[in-house]
């Protein structure tokens, strides 16, 4: 009869999320990791099999807990110019929140590994493919309904909108000033209504 785990997985993934998003891939030391996590270095490669592959499994849970909570409302069906105002204004306010110091975990992966990909899972392209589709699908529907100008190409300013976000995301890391966020954030809402028919 196996031995019965003193810790639960999910609980792990979650603590280890959070290590990562603070401290990068290569700023989490295994050591870090048993500390924090509450486990020792056997059950840890007992359950993951190496850091890697708790990394992968972090940013998973990170993409369908928080990247869902944020981007899911306009990815809904007949999500438009409302909710892509509702999400700036939300990370608008990110500056003074929990956020700051910290970012988003896939972006920050996306500046620390650049293009590579040690997992082979391209985590980092499905996000940025994921926030510009988010972002087209809200755009084309306000746009169907005659909510924007004819001559706005919702492909092109969706590639705009998923990269003031992934800056944003960036300015939030670096702590910027919460005023530059919200000044950066304000000039966004103002060319999103510049596209308002």
């Amino acid at each position: 009869m196996g031995r019965k785990k003193g810790y639960d997985r999910e609980v792990l993934v979650e603590k280890a999320m959070e290590l990562f998003r603070d401290h990068g891939f290569a700023g989490t030391s295994t050591q870090m990791l048993v500390e924090e996590l509450g486990v020792n270095r056997f059950s840890l490669y007992a359950e993951f099999g190496n850091k890697q592959d708790l990394f992968d499994a972090a940013l998973e849970r990170y993409d369908k807990q928080v990247v869902e909570r944020n981007f899911g409302p306009l990815e809904v069906p007949g999500a438009g110019i409302a909710e892509i105002r509702s999400l700036l204004n939300f990370f608008g306010k990110a500056g003074q929140g929990p956020a700051s110091g910290r970012g988003c975990l896939l972006c920050n992966t996306a500046v620390e590994f650049g293009p590579e990909d040690p997992s082979g899972a391209a985590f980092v392209q499905r996000y940025f493919a994921r926030l510009s589709r988010a972002f087209r699908a809200a755009l084309e529907s306000a746009h169907s309904r005659g909510e924007l100008d004819p001559s706005v190409i919702p492909r092109e300013e969706a590639h705009f909108f998923t990269a003031s976000v992934l800056g944003l995301f960036v300015m939030l890391r670096a702590k910027a000033s919460p005023a530059v966020v919200r000044s950066a954030v304000r000039v966004a809402l103002e060319h999103l209504d510049s596209l308002r028919a």
